[in-house]
């Protein structure tokens, strides 16, 4: 099968984190297809790598211009939140899209309507505050985040429960920061990994520094409960990933409807190859489990 692994941040050279993310996801996703059979094509500045067939955005060429051109018999997206819903619709009209559809994507980017879907369907999630606790409850702490935004960006722990503009604010948990990745298709969920997320925590902010792949949990049936009734509320589909701070309950604080990059990791620990398993989800039969052998530890810095 021919197909185009469309990764933004790496297409347009945006440098800095988001661009060493997006090249290892890009590398990871484009491997695995070619160890699968599959000829993969991909959008970049100038970089190329070893496996897979470059498409040069030069001459005026744009990423949007790409994904209107598509030649290929599939298309996986990897997006800012934000943005994945229109060039998702432009890829559905082009060619068979490998994730989730643009309505499901619009939802999951957005915070407030996310939450309150997962919410009203019984998975425990970090609640909305809509105003402060009142002063004889004691001194409560918050999380501000971008109603819609990618990863910890723009994310702050603060005891004044106060949104600026596009801003929602949650209630602060306690617990384990870990995520769930997995895949949907057509024949159901299928759990790949518990990860272990690096997050430091300084002066009220919250920034991701990279995941532990694996991480084993005793809990971890309650995790994959929470994570599959979320799927199927969200009506996520393909390689998607929920992020989950572990207390008193897994509460679900994030959701991304797309490849993550926890997949780095996941390559490598995992035998079944990640790119045959998103073919598959989207167009025949997945396995019930896979088979995940040893531990792999990365850090964004290190990226590079």
């Amino acid at each position: 099968m021919d197909i185009l692994v469309a990764e933004y941040a790496s297409a347009l050279g945006l440098g800095g984190t988001h661009e060493l993310e997006g090249r290892a996801m890009l590398t990871c996703l484009v491997e695995s297809f070619v160890s699968s059979g599959h000829e993969v094509v991909y959008p970049t500045p100038g970089p190329r790598l070893e496996e897979g067939v470059p498409i040069m955005l030069e001459g005026g060429r744009d990423f949007e211009s790409i994904l209107e051109s598509i030649e290929a018999e599939a298309c996986l997206l990897i997006a800012p939140d934000g943005l994945q819903p229109h060039l998702l619709e432009i890829i559905e009209g082009r060619t068979a899209n490998l994730g989730s559809s643009p309505a499901a994507a619009r939802l999951a980017a957005d915070k407030l309507l996310c939450t309150q879907a997962l919410a009203r369907a019984g998975v425990p999630v970090a609640e909305i505050v809509d105003r402060p606790d009142p002063v004889d409850k004691g001194c409560r702490q918050y999380v501000v985040k971008p109603r819609t935004g990618s990863g910890s960006e723009g994310v702050r722990i603060t005891s004044f429960a106060r949104a600026g503009e596009g801003e929602i604010v949650t209630r602060y948990h306690e617990g384990l920061h870990l995520s769930a990745s997995f895949i949907v298709g057509n024949e159901g969920f299928l759990p790949l990994t518990i990860n272990r997320q690096l997050i430091d925590f300084a002066d009220g902010k919250m920034m991701y520094q990279g995941s532990q792949v694996p991480y084993n949990t005793p809990r971890a049936a309650e995790i994959w409960e929470a994570a599959e009734k979320a799927a199927t509320v969200l009506g996520l589909r393909g390689y998607a990933g929920i992020d989950f701070v572990l207390g008193e309950r897994p509460w679900a604080v994030d959701v991304n409807a797309r490849p993550t990059t926890s997949i780095i990791g996941i390559a490598r620990v995992m035998r079944e190859e990640i790119g045959e398993l998103i073919v598959r989800a989207r167009f025949g039969w997945m396995p019930e489990r896979v088979h995940v052998e040893g531990e792999y530890t990365f850090r964004k810095g290190e990226l590079g």
